[in-house]
């Protein structure tokens, strides 16, 4: 896996943040940026990445959340995917 840009890194981000809106802690948060790190250092690809996300955001706020999280999220899952960055 290859290290992933910063660029795309706080796009996705956003689309996190855009969902979560209120409902999300600053330690909820930082548990995000941990995982987008991993993603941004190439341990994790994007749409593993993604998946954790999805996953913590169903179990401690609401799925609701996490699926459109996930739909946000596949976009930029599919152009990584098909760039080969995985």
């Amino acid at each position: 896996m290859n290290p992933v840009s910063q660029e795309k890194v706080d796009l996705v981000k956003n689309e996190i943040l855009a969902v979560l809106g209120k409902s999300a802690s600053e330690l909820f948060i930082r548990r995000v940026d941990v995982i987008l790190a991993d993603w941004s250092a190439g341990k994790l690809t994007a749409a593993q990445a993604c998946e954790k996300i999805q996953k913590i955001v169903a179990l401690f706020i609401d799925e609701d959340k996490a699926r459109e999280i996930g739909s946000r999220c596949a976009p930029i899952v599919m152009r990584e995917s098909g760039a080969g960055h995985t």
